[in-house]
């Protein structure tokens, strides 16, 4: 088993931002990226906002890059890119991902 997921930032009470989300993956439960390395140095908040879940890290793998060449024009610095994670989620959903069950 392996996860594509979706990290946002939540803005801070009322501020206006950009949409971003970080597209990664992993074989290990998303929530450690969120909570280990991710977090640090970041005042925000990230929220894990969706993750989909794959059989194999290479499928995981494939699908984060293909993702990445879909949303490019987007790209801003390495996994993070300036779109509503909704239109990534419903990409993934148009591609035959399957949401993890407890997301």
């Amino acid at each position: 088993m392996a996860f594509v997921y979706l990290i946002t930032e939540e803005a801070f009470e009322g501020e206006v931002v950009r949409p971003w989300v970080k597209i990664g993956y992993s074989k290990n439960p998303p929530e450690w990226r969120v909570n280990a390395n991710l977090k640090r140095g970041n005042p925000r908040c990230l929220v894990l906002s969706a993750v989909f879940e794959f059989e194999s890290i290479v499928q995981a793998r494939r699908a984060e890059k293909a993702a990445h060449e879909q949303f490019s024009q987007h790209l801003f610095q390495k996994e993070w890119f300036q779109v509503c994670w909704k239109t990534v989620a419903a990409w993934y959903e148009e591609q035959g991902a399957i949401y993890r069950k407890n997301t």
